[in-house]
């Protein structure tokens, strides 16, 4: 009697099925990702090989397989050209998975499409790392395990609460030894899948300003970083975010210097004090140089340096979650002005329009010093300026315009001129760009600042007080300043709206869920999004291991300890929970061995029947029946005591 080797007996219809559900799945996350034809192109083989189960014709051999993945191999390599990045092998794999799975005729070709959807759930990864994708994830490992355990056993019915269980303490069991490599494993320079991608555009402050560049930035609900401050919470007016200073301008924009050595060595960090501010920051990756810090940071955290000016300026470029602990003062003003420093602050651009620089002299002439000069230019912003989200056009001469004929604007407008202004009456000035603001989550107990929070301000140095923030945006829009912008409710050509008075019955409900689920992305970024070099070596040496030397001690070591605990429990729950159906199985293997030998350990139920049958053809009746019954047993509705009473009965 012949039988079918695993290898090649016909595939279940019912994991055929399951495995085009699971590509559906591991598509769908890269649909707003890949290019249209790419998703269309798999979509279309899993509907193909669904189709092949109500008319099995339509089942493609390899003549037209081999061509077809040529033809798909040279589509990805002609849109991609040779690059390995993470577009071209998310493409790639999806395509890959799709074919293998329309080219699969027995359970040895499933099970290679099983693994190949291994490697394409991760592929989601190298685009987004947000709480809900992982779980998203966490669901489809689920599937996949449940999948390779259909396959691995026969089972032709997917409605086995044996076997659901099975895949769920598989995935249990996993969760301790996935513990101990996260934890200890290397952390490579940012993340793994931080693969280069050129295409997309990273909002936030960049390094020039123009009139009305920061309001493209007032419609974005993206997170720019979240604050948890360590004591009392300050005032929503006090939270300046100071990011990169600007002093040089050629009258229509004003341009970033990168920082010198020079500043470097001149940067005095400030001796703490009972007042200071002591806060954690969790940056959003935005790929500059720059970090942002409350009103004046007093000295430098880890991994970053300090300029004369009091930038935050970072080692390398922020292209992972960083979390930084630091200290900020707001008793101290800056009051260090070099004679380099005293000539850029005072430069105005040659071309400067002469209805500006006398407005300056003639606030100079009637003023008896420059605080006066100061209030006064204040006072013209409050009594003839609009804040708006849109304002016209400005031309080749954009302060003037703005002061003398449009005179609407947004915080971009206000600081690049009140900083010209100053200039041209003699008063030292610089621009100052960061965000203003947050919403605090009373869930979370954290601050989330957004790009809508995105501001500019002006510094003047006054000769008996330092370096002094001024803020025009202030004296037009104390609203903007008090309350933060609500970006839900925000057009570009609507009014203003922001978040004055707190919502009401289901509009808090809402806003009590969306905190919630913010509080659970923040802790996820904190915890394992930032979990990088620093904060592994730093949460490590705690428990006295200093170095990538300690790490890879202790990872073997509890890794091995970890699988050992695992295999002793697996091993003492089977010796001590075998049941009654078990039981008698096991005797009947017993029983057998005595003719055919011991059931060997690669050998399924039905393949050890199968031998037996074989070697015992007498009994050949009895036997398919007892395996029929134990199967019934174990993964369907089959009565434990018929088995057992059958084993009983059944003689050599």
């Amino acid at each position: 009697m012949s039988t079918l080797n695993h290898a090649t007996m016909p595939l279940n219809p019912n994991l055929i099925k399951l495995l085009v559900v699971i590509g559906v799945l591991l598509i769908v996350p890269h649909t707003a990702e890949l290019p249209i034809s790419f998703i269309a192109i798999g979509f279309s083989l899993l509907a193909w090989r669904a189709l092949t189960l109500w008319a099995p014709k339509t089942l493609p051999n390899k003549w037209l397989l081999l061509p077809l993945s040529i033809g798909l191999g040279f589509f990805v390599l002609k849109t991609y050209g040779m690059s390995l990045g993470r577009d071209a092998s998310s493409s790639l794999l999806v395509l890959l998975m799709g074919l293998k799975l329309l080219e699969s005729r027995t359970p040895r070709d499933a099970q290679v499409v099983i693994y190949m959807s291994f490697f394409v759930l991760i592929t989601p990864f190298l685009f987004e790392q947000r709480l809900e994708v992982a779980i998203y994830a966490l669901f489809i490992f689920y599937l996949l395990l449940f999948a390779l355990v259909v396959n691995s056993t026969r089972n032709t019915s997917l409605k086995s609460p044996p076997l659901l269980r099975l895949s769920g303490l598989v995935l249990l069991q996993a969760i301790p030894l996935m513990l101990v490599f996260f934890l200890l494993f290397p952390r490579m320079i940012g993340p793994l899948w931080a693969m280069p991608d050129t295409q997309s555009a990273v909002s936030g402050i960049s390094d020039s300003i123009n009139p009305g560049t920061v309001s493209n930035l007032a419609l974005s609900k993206e997170t720019a970083f979240r604050v948890r401050f360590n004591g009392s919470l300050p005032k929503q007016k006090s939270l300046y975010w100071r990011g990169p200073v600007f002093w040089e301008t050629d009258g229509q924009s004003w341009t970033l210097t990168p920082p010198k050595k020079d500043s470097f060595d001149r940067a005095n960090p400030i001796p703490s004090q009972r007042s200071d501010i002591q806060y954690t920051l969790m940056m959003e990756p935005h790929h500059q140089f720059w970090l942002y810090a409350l009103d004046i940071p007093a000295a430098a955290p880890t991994n970053t340096r300090l300029t004369h000016d009091h930038q935050l300026i970072l080692n390398k470029k922020l292209t992972r979650n960083i979390s930084f602990d630091i200290r900020s003062t707001t008793q101290k003003n800056i009051t260090e002005l070099s004679d380099t420093d005293l000539s850029r602050a005072l430069k105005i651009p040659d071309n400067t329009d002469p209805r500006v620089i006398a407005l300056a002299k003639k606030w100079v002439t009637t003023s008896t010093n420059k605080s006066d000069t100061v209030k006064s230019a204040l006072q013209f912003y409050n009594d003839e300026f609009y804040y708006t989200l849109k304002p016209p056009s400005l031309g080749k001469n954009p302060v003037a315009e703005f002061l003398f004929e449009s005179k609407r604007g947004f915080c971009g407008h206000f600081a690049t001129s009140f900083a010209t202004l100053m200039r041209a009456a003699g008063i030292p000035s610089r621009l100052v760009a960061g965000y203003q603001g947050g919403v605090y989550n009373k869930v979370g107990g954290f601050y989330n600042v957004r790009q809508a929070d995105a501001h500019v301000w002006v510094e003047v140095w006054l000769a008996d007080k330092g370096w002094v923030r001024v803020d025009p945006t202030a004296a037009i829009a104390p609203n903007r300043i008090e309350h933060s912008i609500d970006p839900s409710l925000q057009r570009i050509n609507s009014n203003i709206n922001f978040l004055l008075t707190p919502p009401e019955g289901l509009q808090k409900w809402a806003q009590q869920l969306k905190w919630a689920i913010n509080s659970l992305d923040y802790y996820w970024q904190n915890s394992v999004l930032a979990y990088g070099p620093e904060k592994q070596l730093d949460f490590l040496s705690k428990f006295g291991i200093l170095d990538w030397g300690d790490m890879v001690k202790w990872l073997a070591s509890l890794t091995g300890l970890t699988l050992l605990f695992s295999l002793s429990i697996v091993l003492l729950l089977q010796k001590e929970t075998h049941d009654p159906v078990q039981k008698a199985y096991l005797a009947l293997c017993k029983k057998l061995a005595k003719k055919t030998g011991a059931r060997l350990p690669h050998e399924t139920t039905t393949d050890y029947f199968n031998r037996t049958i074989q070697l015992y053809p007498q009994k050949a009746e009895h036997l398919r029946t007892l395996q029929t019954l134990y199967l019934n047993t174990r993964y369907g509705k089959g009565s434990p005591q018929v088995f057992i009473q059958n084993v009983r009965r059944f003689k050599l």
